[in-house]
């Protein structure tokens, strides 16, 4: 990726420059951390075998021809809150923690029963498959001997700030049609907006307390320092289809869903990618300066490819139902295909975005381009509800949602060129009620989300730095360690409902 003619001391140089994480964190990387209409959602989302209400559109398009009347469906998730502590992330005792509450619509649907054509059902909606942000900011501010030629202690500063915001919003149509009295087939078809925006920053600092002589010349001002920044931002509009198939019987229904690949390509906007970085005023332990350097580059709109892509998926569902009709069980799982590394971001860099004697003879082509890429991962899900007393049904559910990140291998390309990201496993339990009032539905509910990981690699080591770190190739920070431990919790309250309209009494 890097053609390059350099000495030895270029060398550290520059595979400290292709060698040094861009420590860029992107999405949630989980595909099930997505809940939708609170009937589903307090299932746990293991309805592909029947009983997704208003959701059905997204998890079995041939369920739609479960309902007798046509209905919308206004869900919201009424509040959320999100808990981030991860320790020792920038060097021993120093952790990133972040919370965050928010409040927002997440599922408008319109399911239609025509009357001229009763084994027909329809569906448009509206749902937000992701909606995940995390901003964090620390600083560490010091007096140690950091710098090799100078004596005395230096005032150590760095500054690190991160900011990620991403959205995946999901505009769909599809129809269901009964063949028979126990067999049904369904088609959806969505349009994807993927929207992201992220910002990292690591700007650090070493500089004396007073004057200084140099070579025996007196300096008034001297500051080592290296500064990293990225800056990503793009809407990706893509393309994707579900194909469902439900087998109903009085006791038990059977189903499974197809979801293709999304289809790229169709439009894209608000696209920027930017990088800088430069160091100056770094010195090897043996004395020898390393040379400064400048690398800036930034790119928009059409000079910016981005391709954004989503996985080809299969579930498959079992619902059962006891003699009486009162309790029913759910189960779902999802298997998940993987996607080989592929280019998320890239764009042409300009051949003079490198300023130093050291990048004299350096072609520099994927500057701009960061990797994305996705595990196979199967998730399983569990559901149970039960009719407590007429018009009140209590429900609850569990699902995995395992991380497709986690471990991934990178090859053809460097795993540092991927826009990294906590890579947690995650759990979600939960619980809630729905009435039944004048003939229309309620639905109130909780869920609790957990993740845990432990002895990660540290993002930065600000708590013991060297002015140059040769086990990293890093200038100003420490060698990192295997001690990062990641916790995250969340709670959401769930508030619905469903009007119903036309004669029918299902829900």
């Amino acid at each position: 990726m890097i053609s390059y003619r350099y000495n030895k001391r270029q060398k550290i140089v520059c595979l400290f420059f292709v060698l040094i994480p861009f420590l860029a964190l992107g999405q949630s990387h989980n595909h099930w951390t997505r809940s939708f209409n609170e009937e589903s959602s307090l299932l746990s989302g293991a309805v592909v075998g029947g009983g997704s209400g208003p959701a059905a559109i997204y998890y079995n398009p041939s369920s739609i021809a479960e309902i007798n009347e046509s209905k919308f469906s206004l869900h919201a998730s009424l509040f959320s809150y999100n808990f981030w502590e991860v320790q020792n992330a920038l060097g021993d005792g120093i952790d990133l923690n972040f919370s965050r509450g928010i409040i927002e619509p997440r599922f408008i649907s319109y399911m239609i029963k025509p009357k001229n054509h009763p084994e027909w059902s329809l569906e448009i909606a509206f749902l937000n498959n992701e909606n995940y942000h995390l901003e964090v900011t620390q600083s560490v501010d010091k007096n140690m001997d950091i710098l090799e030629e100078l004596p005395g202690d230096e005032r150590y500063y760095s500054f690190f700030q991160y900011s990620n915001s991403y959205r995946d919003d999901w505009l769909g149509i599809g129809g269901s049609l009964k063949l028979s009295p126990k067999f049904y087939i369904g088609t959806s078809m969505f349009i994807s907006v993927k929207s992201l925006d992220y910002r990292y920053a690591l700007e650090i600092e070493a500089f004396p307390l007073d004057s200084v002589f140099i070579n025996n010349q007196y300096v008034p001002f001297y500051s080592a320092n290296y500064l990293k920044m990225d800056y990503i931002s793009y809407n990706d509009y893509r393309l994707l289809f579900k194909i469902g198939l439900l087998y109903k019987t009085d006791r038990f229904s059977i189903g499974i869903n197809f979801t293709t690949p999304s289809i790229g390509g169709i439009y894209s906007d608000g696209k920027i990618v930017t990088r800088n970085e430069k160091q100056s005023n770094i010195t090897l332990e043996t004395g020898e300066p390393l040379p400064d350097y400048v690398l800036v580059e930034y790119k928009e709109k059409n000079d910016v490819f981005v391709n954004s892509k989503s996985p080809l998926s299969v579930a498959a569902g079992f619902t059962y139902y006891t003699a009486d009709g009162s309790k029913v069980f759910y189960s779902t799982i999802e298997y998940f295909d993987g996607l080989d590394p592929y280019r998320l971001v890239e764009a042409n860099e300009n051949p003079d975005l490198a300023a130093g004697s050291i990048f004299e003879e350096i072609v520099f082509n994927e500057w701009l381009t960061y990797i994305s890429g996705a595990k196979p991962v199967l998730n399983a899900a569990v559901g149970y509800s039960w009719n407590v007393k007429e018009n009140i049904l209590l429900m609850a559910g569990f699902r995995t949602d395992f991380n497709f990140r986690k471990n991934l291998n990178y090859n053809p390309y460097l795993e540092n060129m991927s826009i990294k990201g906590f890579d947690l496993n995650v759990y979600h339990i939960t619980a809630g009620l729905s009435w039944r009032i004048l003939g229309q539905d309620l639905i109130t509910g909780l869920q609790y989300s957990f993740g845990r990981d432990k002895n990660q690699e540290q993002w930065a080591n600000l708590s013991d730095p060297s002015e140059f770190n040769t086990n990293e190739l890093v200038p100003l920070q420490g060698t990192l360690e295997n001690n990062m431990n990641t916790g995250y919790n969340s709670i959401s309250i769930y508030f619905g409902a469903t009007f119903n309209f036309g004669g029918g009494n299902n829900k």
